[in-house]
Order: C-alpha cells, then structure tokens, then sequence
C-alpha cells in the first residue's frame, strides 16, 4: 500500500480521480504545510485548468489517498515525473495523525494565481 498526498485533479470528485479509483483502499482529508499552492490555467501545454504545489509558506490541503502500489506508475506518468513534477516524501497532518506520503512538487516557477488559502 501507497499514501499519496493529492491536492488537486486526483482529489476524489475530480477529473482525475477515475486513473486511481478501482486501486483506492481508502481515503483521508489532510494537509502539509511549507507549501504554496498556484492555479495554473489553461493554454499553451495546458489543455485544462490544475494545480501546482511548491515549496513556500502556507498550507496545502488536500486528501492522502491509500493506493494499491501498482498505482503509482499510474500517477509518475500523469504527472509527467521528473519533467513536470517530482515526486517526494511529506508529512501530512490528518484527524488520525501524521502521514507520511508521496506527493507531486511542481518543478518549475508556477505562472498562475496564488491561493493562499491553500485550496484548489
């Protein structure tokens, strides 16, 4: 089993979520903090609207998602790893505790709008 600390379009409800859902063992609201979050719109590259986290103050809130390990692959590839994001260890602060999980950093500088409030 996998943690992965999604904040975005694999959240449950999202565009996303259907690439993990048949590996999902169960999920848990959380968040991270020493991050900031940006909106990236679309255009260029962008065929629709996601979110970038990078290292910065705030929190990001999102979900840990409880993944079968073959996910993972899943996830490097639909995050383009290594390229678009990288993926690292955090710690995620849940109702149940910290976490630790996998998240995706976005590699570049965001050129989007910030949200402070930590929420996409």
């Amino acid at each position: 089993m996998e943690a992965v600390f999604v904040y975005g379009t694999l959240k449950r409800g999202e565009r996303n979520h259907p690439l993990v859902a048949d590996h999902l063992l169960r999920a848990v609201p959380g968040y991270v903090e020493g991050f900031a979050l940006y909106h990236l719109p679309p255009g260029g590259e962008r065929p629709y609207a996601y979110p970038a986290m990078v290292p910065g103050e705030g929190r990001v809130f999102g979900e840990v998602l409880f993944l079968q390990e073959e996910a993972l692959p899943l996830l490097d590839a639909l995050e383009e790893e290594g390229v678009e994001y990288r993926r690292v260890r955090v710690r995620v602060r849940t109702a149940e505790g910290e976490v630790e999980a996998w998240t995706y950093l976005y590699l570049e500088e965001p050129q989007g709008v910030l949200l402070p409030e930590g929420v996409w």
